[in-house]
């Protein structure tokens, strides 16, 4: 459900932040792609990182901090200039990192080997439908309502995200070898 939340909320604003940072935020088309270096360089420096820690802290903690940052991100962005949107792309991929290799581990952890192909082509499917939806109702709310609205529901949907994670999972019990 974490994971649904979050690809659902990315896609309510993927479709249209380059949009959003032109016309909005007032950064040139010519400087747009600028913002992706941050993203890129942050992906590949912390993912041999941030699957350490998964393993050593466990799974909860890096779910929280992911969600946290990437709510964090989510602000930053809506709000920002080129260097604070450059800062926010950033923080997005280290939010998606910690809180999609949380997730793998998680599910790793909790589901049998002969049914992960099964369980994640079937979470794979319900992601993928609702990040379609989320990409509509983004367009809907940009284009309907306010700019800012897409962001906000995404900002909005890291708050269950976080209930959810800090109520409802719990650290599988490691057995000693």
């Amino acid at each position: 459900v974490v994971q649904i939340l979050v690809m659902f909320g990315m896609m309510l604003t993927s479709v249209m932040n380059a949009i959003y940072a032109e016309n909005v935020l007032g950064i040139p088309k010519q400087q747009w792609g600028l913002t992706f270096i941050p993203l890129l360089l942050t992906m590949v420096v912390a993912s041999l990182p941030v699957g350490k820690m998964v393993d050593k802290v466990g799974r909860k903690i890096p779910m929280i901090l992911g969600l946290a940052i990437f709510g964090a991100a989510t602000l930053i962005f809506v709000f920002g200039n080129l260097v604070t949107v450059m800062i926010a792309m950033s923080l997005f991929a280290l939010g998606q990192l910690l809180v999609m290799a949380a997730v793998m581990a998680l599910s790793t952890d909790l589901i049998d080997p002969k049914n992960r192909g099964k369980v994640v082509g079937f979470r794979n499917f319900v992601g993928y439908i609702f990040s379609g939806l989320g990409m509509l109702m983004g367009g809907v709310l940009y284009v309907g309502f306010f700019p800012q609205l897409p962001f906000l529901v995404t900002f909005g949907l890291m708050i269950p995200g976080l209930l959810i994670t800090i109520f409802l999972i719990h650290e599988i019990k490691k057995e000693s070898v």
